[in-house]
């Protein structure tokens, strides 16, 4: 069994300040707690996600699951009530597995993790199950949980990193729960979307960004009859504050992402990102509720042509996931649209992505496929503007943080074409491969500097990935990976090409 800088200064308003102080307060908290992984479920743990995913399937977990981090409340409390006996082999191999993993997140007064990983290149191209971004990184982190308190140290090196900085905290939070709702102060990573290999607003490329978030930990649907047809519903919230090396420095990143399921089959979901504020931008309330409202477009009520008021740069997201079966198959339809702008008040200028899914029970494995293409490319559909998605007129660098998207890995003007399946083993062994064509930047031109793809003026290659995973020990964990290109690509002015990987993580 499975149980293993030319903007026009404006002068600042007190919100910002606020917003620093109450930041630093709990990052210092943060860092400094005798502190993880207690109240949710991290993204990156590909095995946990296709266990959640099929019982979800299966209607046994309730819950959205396309919003990560997946808080535990609410999957536990599905998980806990199922009824073994009506269960397929496929079901309870996989309820099993997520309350093995939610005894492991969960018991103990203190939980410590590490991990080792090495490879001959930086990890430019990342879907939802990648740990690693730079050639070599070691990690390691310690947790603490009490029932409404939980903590999380994290520290970490990385060897040549792409942005220059060796030693992170990149992990690290404290949460606390209040009723139904966590707040949380920290840097998480964070997937919004159903896709397996890229998410187009938010995603797990970019290292995680300080932040101050609020999220719903049980996703009950309304008791009122007239929302309860919305079915079990997920809201998280964050407010970031982005690096000071950057066209506009210390501008933040807002997001909110509201997901439901009206049938058990159908999963929604809404998001909305922005940046806003920053050095010698408008950073008053005004600004602020002129964003929310929408009245952020030059020319609009009080907003000058010039731009010198210009609220922030903000992205729309739509995604859904339908699920069906056809004979011992679990199957799924996915789309994501995210909208760069909007017209006549509807989003407009997207970029979007399509994607079907299938698991099945075989020769005592489980088994997953899928099949997803990403087109960063705005209007792709239509009529393209290329070097528009992730880019803006006044946040120059872009929609990126510390030189990698925070939307899609593969930058913008770029398509990517994946075939993909995991592998899992009774034993706890994984193997898992995908085949990719990756058409990067395709206009063969780039926004000037300091935005642009990090790809540079772009490139094609077809990509081969293996990645073999096995317990070693109750603690320990090994995974061989190679990767074979066609073409060699230039991410960050780095040459990546074919090579491999190792990975040791631990646990106890």
């Amino acid at each position: 069994m499975d149980i293993m800088k030319n903007t026009k200064a404006i002068p600042r308003a007190g919100v910002p300040w606020a917003f620093k102080a109450f930041l630093t307060v709990f990052l210092f908290f943060n860092l400094s707690s005798t502190a993880s992984s207690g109240p949710w479920i991290d993204s990156g743990d590909q095995r946990l996600r296709h266990h959640i995913v099929l019982l979800a399937d299966n209607n046994i977990i309730t819950v959205p699951v396309t919003t990560w981090p997946l808080m535990w409340a609410g999957i536990i409390h599905d998980v806990n009530r199922a009824d073994y006996a009506q269960l397929d082999e496929a079901s309870l191999w996989s309820l099993r597995y997520v309350k093995h993993a939610f005894t492991r997140q969960t018991e103990g007064a203190l939980r410590f993790t590490g991990q080792l990983s090495a490879g001959e290149d930086s990890q430019a191209i990342r879907d939802f199950s990648d740990s690693r971004r730079e050639k070599s990184e070691t990690k390691a982190s310690v947790d603490w949980m009490s029932d409404t308190l939980a903590v999380h140290l994290a520290a970490g090196y990385a060897d040549q990193p792409t942005d220059g900085e060796k030693w992170r905290a990149d992990g690290s939070y404290i949460s606390y729960a209040l009723g139904n709702w966590a707040f949380t102060a920290g840097a998480i990573d964070r997937w919004w979307g159903p896709g397996w290999h890229s998410s187009l607003t938010v995603s797990n490329n970019a290292r995680p960004i300080p932040s101050l978030s609020l999220q719903r930990r049980s996703s009950d649907a309304f008791g009122t009859r007239w929302l309860s047809w919305l079915g079990p519903w997920q809201f998280t919230s964050m407010a970031s504050q982005l690096e000071s090396d950057r066209q506009v420095p210390e501008a933040y990143l807002l997001g909110a992402r509201f997901s439901f399921k009206p049938f058990s089959s159908l999963e929604l979901a809404i998001s909305r990102t922005a940046q806003w504020g920053g050095e010698g931008r408008p950073q008053s309330w005004n600004s602020l509720k002129d964003l929310i409202i929408g009245n952020d477009n030059r020319g609009d009520d009080g907003i000058a042509l010039d731009g010198s008021n210009e609220p922030g740069n903000q992205q729309a997201s739509l995604d859904a996931r339908y699920s069906f079966a056809t004979g011992l198959a679990n199957n799924a339809l996915y789309f994501q649209f995210t909208a760069e702008d909007e017209a006549g008040g509807l989003p407009s200028r997207g970029i979007v992505q399509l994607g079907l899914e299938s698991s099945f029970f075989y020769r005592n494995m489980q088994h997953r496929f899928v099949l997803e293409l990403s087109d960063t490319t705005s209007e792709s559909y239509s009529d393209e503007r290329p070097n528009y998605a992730y880019e803006h007129g006044i946040y120059r660098s872009g929609y990126r943080y510390k030189g990698r998207p925070i939307g899609a890995s593969v930058d913008n003007d770029s398509r990517l074409l994946t075939f993909a399946a995991d592998h899992y083993l009774s034993s706890g062994q994984q193997f898992s491969w995908s085949l990719s064509k990756i058409d990067l930047n395709t206009d063969g031109t780039n926004a000037a500097a300091p935005g642009g793809s990090v790809f540079g003026v772009g490139g094609r290659t077809k990509m081969v990935n293996m990645e073999y995973s096995l317990p070693i020990s109750h603690h320990w964990q090994a995974s061989f990976g190679l990767h074979f290109a066609s073409d060699s690509i230039v991410f960050n002015n780095e040459v990546l090409d074919s090579g491999g990987s190792l990975t040791l993580d631990f646990r106890y």
